[in-house]
């Protein structure tokens, strides 16, 4: 079956633009190609910002032209599967000149007039009859082995793959800066010389000295490209991508407000706090290292604790202490509650090794500050925009500051 005249012309006009297209992407490599004396001409465009706009709408004129061919095309499609039905309900002796097969197949009220034993209204009650179906009486049955399979698609239940969960952002207090370091002054020299005094005596002379403690504000971030068809054929994608970018990105920084070494471009998390105290847990019971490690915070530290962070583990073996009796030392099984220590709530993270913990005045001498909140954005690399791609990238600019080292202890041999 001949295909239309304005279908042939259309895929024609598309093939020579989208050839034009692709030979003038061909010559633009860079931005700075815009300007070239080839391109210029090939657009009639008098600079580089004029040939980017005649570019994108030549884009859209190639698109255009596609989109038509596309819906000549389906026409087309609709107008020969429209033929073939009408051929299919023709009468096989129509529909193949000279075919032995004088009609189509006969219905089974036909079979039974066409019987040799069928004798109208006179025929007794009851009475049988013999119908020859022939090869064509049987059909093959139509089951899911030999037919389309059930439509099934992907459902609607996506299982996360196992990952450490964000465990300690929360208990940080938080805040919006417009600087790039958060400033702080630390007093390092402090001598209180106030005594007392006879008539006519000499005073004592105080001293202090005060040094620049900045926290600077650090980025982390991840990007993933993906192409135009996952965005568009899967409803979901967008919003699954955001959520995975702006997780890792959090996740992160959730394990660096604990364990950054502050090298490069990390941040400096509690463990490696400058002045930072440690308390060996020895021969000690684990409860007892614990309590040893805020009193050195509120003695040696000169302040409140109010968190004690544990890896998961380690507090199993903390919770599941007994004494000689048997007695769960930190309450019944069937005890309610937070989990507690010494009167300080326990919070589990596995951004913790195993075998150390901390106790901290996490409100007193502790706070992020957010330069730029978790934000997702999308753009093109490199030649992403002829292929067809995007790259999205999520990031967040942070810092933790951190007050008093001495505020934060240590559990080590856990």
């Amino acid at each position: 079956m001949a295909e239309s005249n304005v279908l042939v012309e259309k895929r024609q006009e598309y093939a020579a633009k989208a050839k034009k297209f692709a030979d003038l992407t061909a010559l633009i490599a860079t931005p700075d190609d815009l300007s070239k004396k080839e391109v210029l001409e090939a657009l009639g465009a008098a600079d580089a910002t004029d040939a980017k706009s005649k570019l994108t709408a030549f884009a859209a004129e190639v698109e255009a032209v596609g989109r038509d061919k596309d819906g000549l095309e389906l026409e087309e499609m609709k107008r020969v599967s429209g033929r073939r039905i009408e051929q299919l309900a023709k009468p096989l002796d129509r529909v193949i000149p000279g075919s032995k097969l004088t009609d189509e197949p006969r219905s089974f009220g036909r079979l039974i007039i066409e019987s040799k034993e069928w004798g109208g209204s006179s025929m007794p009650v009851g009475a049988t009859l013999k119908i020859d179906t022939g090869e064509m009486g049987l059909k093959t049955l139509l089951s899911t082995s030999a037919g389309w399979q059930p439509r099934t698609g992907n459902g609607d239940i996506l299982v996360d793959k196992v990952i450490r969960p964000i465990q300690v952002l929360d208990v940080f207090p938080a805040d919006r800066t417009e600087l790039f370091e958060i400033p702080s002054m630390e007093e390092t020299t402090r001598t209180q010389a106030a005594a007392e005094l006879a008539e006519a005596g000499t005073y004592q002379e105080d001293a202090f000295a005060f040094t620049r403690r900045p926290s600077p504000v650090r980025k982390i971030g991840s990007e993933i490209p993906v192409t135009d068809e996952q965005l568009d054929d899967v409803p979901t994608m967008q919003a699954l991508l955001n959520n995975r970018l702006t997780f890792g990105v959090r996740a992160r920084l959730d394990q660096q407000i604990m364990v950054g070494d502050g090298t490069g471009s990390t941040l400096t998390g509690l463990l490696n706090a400058s002045g930072i105290q440690t308390q060996a847990k020895g021969a000690d019971p684990t409860a007892n290292a614990i309590f040893k490690a805020i009193t050195l915070v509120r003695i040696t530290g000169r302040a409140v604790p109010d968190v004690v962070f544990m890896h998961g583990t380690d507090y199993q073996n903390l919770r599941l202490a007994q004494n000689a009796n048997g007695d769960y030392q930190f309450g019944p099984p069937y005890a309610v509650g937070e989990a507690m220590a010494w009167g300080l709530p326990i919070v589990q993270t596995e951004a913790l090794t195993q075998g150390t913990a901390i106790v901290a005045a996490v409100q007193q001498y502790t706070q992020i500050w957010y330069r730029k909140e978790v934000e997702v954005q999308v753009g093109f690399i490199n030649d992403q925009f002829i292929k067809g791609q995007k790259t999205l990238r999520g990031d967040v600019r942070a810092a933790l500051w951190i007050g008093r080292g001495a505020a934060i202890a240590k559990v080590t041999g856990l």
